[in-house]
C-alpha cells in the first residue's frame, strides 16, 4: 500500500471506526475536547461528506430510494467523496499542524463494502493503491466495537438511513472484517464500546497520551 509522506505534515490524523450505534460521534466530541484541553488545534470531519461534492454523494448513499444502489457503485462513490475530502480538508489541515479527527476512513470501506457487501478486501485495497500518494495512513485508528445484536436498541431513537436499515448478518460481516483488520494493523486499537462511557473515554485517553507526549 502506498503511503503519502508525513514529512510536510505536522498534524496528527486520527480516525474512528465501528458499526452503527457504536458511539463514534459521542467519542469524537469528547476526544476533540480532550485534545483542546491539552492545547492542540483540532478539526473534526466525517465520511462520506464534509465538502460540497461529498455532501451530495452522502445524500445519495444514505437515502433509501426505489432504484437499488449497486455495491460497486457504492464503493466508488465512497472513494470519490474520500478523495475530495483529502484534497480539500484533511491534507491542508495536517500541513498546518492541526490534528484531524475523522469519523470513518478507508477502514470503513474495507469493512462495509469489502465485508458487508461481500466485495472482498482485495478489491477495496486495489482502490487504495490507485489513490497513490494521495492516501494518508492514519496515525491512530480507534475501533469502537459492539456486537451486531445491540445495534437495533442503540438506533431506536432515530430515523434510520440506508445502511442502518440493513440486517444483523450484514453488520456481523462488517464487525468480523473490522476485527480481522485490527489483528493485522498496529495502528488500529479495539475498544469495547459496551463499557460505561467513562471507561471508553479512559481507554481513548490512554491511546492519545503517547501521541501528545511525542509532540
Amino acid at each position: 500500500m502506498l503511503l503519502r509522506s508525513h514529512d510536510a505534515m505536522s498534524g496528527r490524523f486520527i480516525t474512528f471506526e465501528g458499526v452503527e450505534g457504536s458511539g463514534k460521534s459521542t467519542n469524537i466530541v469528547w476526544t476533540d475536547y480532550f485534545l483542546r484541553e491539552h492545547g492542540i488545534d483540532t478539526l473534526r470531519t466525517h465520511e462520506p461528506g464534509r465538502t460540497k461534492i461529498g455532501e451530495e454523494i452522502r445524500r445519495v448513499l444514505l437515502h433509501t430510494r426505489d432504484e437499488p444502489l449497486m455495491p460497486m457503485t457504492e464503493l466508488f462513490m465512497m472513494f470519490a467523496s474520500r478523495t475530495q475530502l483529502l484534497e480539500e480538508v484533511i491534507i491542508p489541515a495536517l500541513r498546518s499542524g492541526v490534528w484531524v479527527l475523522c469519523d470513518r476512513f478507508v477502514d470503513s470501506s474495507i469493512a462495509y463494502q469489502g465485508g458487508g457487501r461481500q466485495l472482498g478486501v482485495k478489491r477495496v485495497a486495489a482502490l487504495v493503491e490507485a489513490m497513490g500518494d494521495l492516501y494518508i495512513e492514519p496515525d491512530l485508528t480507534i475501533l469502537l466495537d459492539i456486537p451486531a445484536k445491540l445495534i437495533p436498541a442503540r438506533l431506536s431513537n432515530r430515523t434510520l438511513d440506508r445502511f442502518e436499515r440493513e440486517d444483523e448478518a450484514f453488520f456481523e460481516r462488517i464487525r468480523a472484517t473490522y476485527l480481522a483488520q485490527a489483528r493485522e494493523l498496529p495502528r488500529m486499537n479495539v475498544i469495547d464500546a459496551t463499557q460505561p462511557l467513562e471507561d471508553v473515554e479512559q481507554a481513548i485517553e490512554a491511546l492519545l497520551s503517547p501521541l501528545i507526549t511525542a509532540d
